[in-house]
């Protein structure tokens, strides 16, 4: 593929098996050839981007030091605000960069820790309370109404993806039960002095979880993604759709049958380099404690594992703090003690 694919999932969501089956195998082939797709029809309302983008848009306007207040915690996982600098994105693959251009506030679950992670690391690293900025009303409910509308979304093309997989449609459901997605808004401001060299927007990366849910606006400087053959294309921000990647974890589930491609986000043309760009971003992942391994139903049981099984929050907590720290160590910066 030289293109990203749309795929209108709306069929699909009543319930019927046989839209099920085919937006399945759409999905099937994005994921193999490309890893990446758009879903049209998903059943969330305009009114609650408009919303959730309103409330980033009235925070990323104020002053730095009202935003730091609302400061990202110590341990580095996503929560609260980040500000311009404060990672670079290439570094979880090993590749070194100036410090992205970017400034964001992240969340994390709304639901409460799972009794069992109670009292150790996992629960500070994946299920840590949110926070908000103080004098935006309705920051917090529209954060949260978002995070909400994304969770049984994702659940759904989960499910679409155990179907392409073969398996039973539920076969990912106790492995997401308790999960632990995190949701950033991401703000690319206007670039009154020119990048240092290989300094971009976004670095390549490729992402860490099961699946990404994009929303993003039509503005210069924006997401590419690389192709088999080597190309780097745009991907479009097409009115009323999402764009979903798979990342790491799923291509560790199918035992690299589908790909977690490398994408990046470009710095916009020198001429419209004042104009600012906002994703809002929903990083679908599983269970802290899901074991990570290729399932022999995936394509049958000919082909060896690529991978050792491991656990879910260790395989993510490594790439995650390269990119926080900027640091290709391949010692782990932090554990899920799971």
């Amino acid at each position: 593929m030289e293109e990203v694919p749309v795929i209108d999932i709306a069929s699909s969501l009543t319930g019927d098996a046989q839209a099920k089956k085919r937006a399945a195998e759409e999905i099937r082939r994005a994921c193999e050839e490309i890893g990446f797709f758009a879903i049209t029809g998903h059943g969330v309302q305009d009114s609650q981007i408009d919303l959730v983008k309103k409330q980033a848009h009235a925070f990323f306007a104020r002053p730095l030091e009202f935003k730091e207040l609302s400061g990202q915690p110590p341990e580095k996982i996503c929560r609260g605000y980040t500000r311009v600098g404060s990672r670079a994105f290439a570094y979880s693959i090993g590749k070194k960069t100036p410090p992205d251009l970017n400034e964001s506030y992240g969340m994390g679950p709304v639901d409460s820790v799972p009794a069992h992670l109670k009292g150790t690391p996992a629960e500070r690293l994946f299920f840590m309370p949110n926070y908000w900025p103080k004098d935006i009303p309705q920051f917090k409910t529209a954060f949260e109404s978002y995070y909400r509308s994304m969770e049984p979304l994702a659940a759904h093309l989960l499910g679409l993806f155990a179907l392409a997989l073969g398996l039973d449609e539920r076969y990912f459901d106790t492995r997401i039960n308790q999960h632990t997605s995190t949701m950033r808004v991401i703000y690319y401001g206007p670039q009154e002095e020119p990048p240092e060299p290989g300094q971009l927007r976004g670095g390549e990366h490729t992402d860490f979880g099961t699946l990404t849910i994009l929303k993003a606006e039509n503005a210069p400087g924006g997401l590419e993604v690389k192709t088999r053959s080597g190309n780097w294309i745009a991907v479009k921000a097409e009115p009323g759709a999402f764009v979903c990647n798979i990342g790491d974890i799923m291509m560790r589930w199918t035992n690299n049958h589908w790909i977690s491609n490398l994408h990046r986000v470009t710095n916009p043309p020198p001429e419209l380099s004042n104009i600012g760009r906002t994703s809002v971003v929903f990083f679908h992942n599983p269970n802290v404690d899901a074991e990570i391994r290729c399932e022999n139903g995936f394509y049958g049981a000919e082909r060896e594992e690529q991978y050792p099984p491991e656990k879910f929050g260790d395989i993510y907590l490594n790439k995650q703090m390269k990119s926080q720290h900027m640091t290709t160590d391949d010692k782990k910066t932090g554990s899920a003690g799971v």
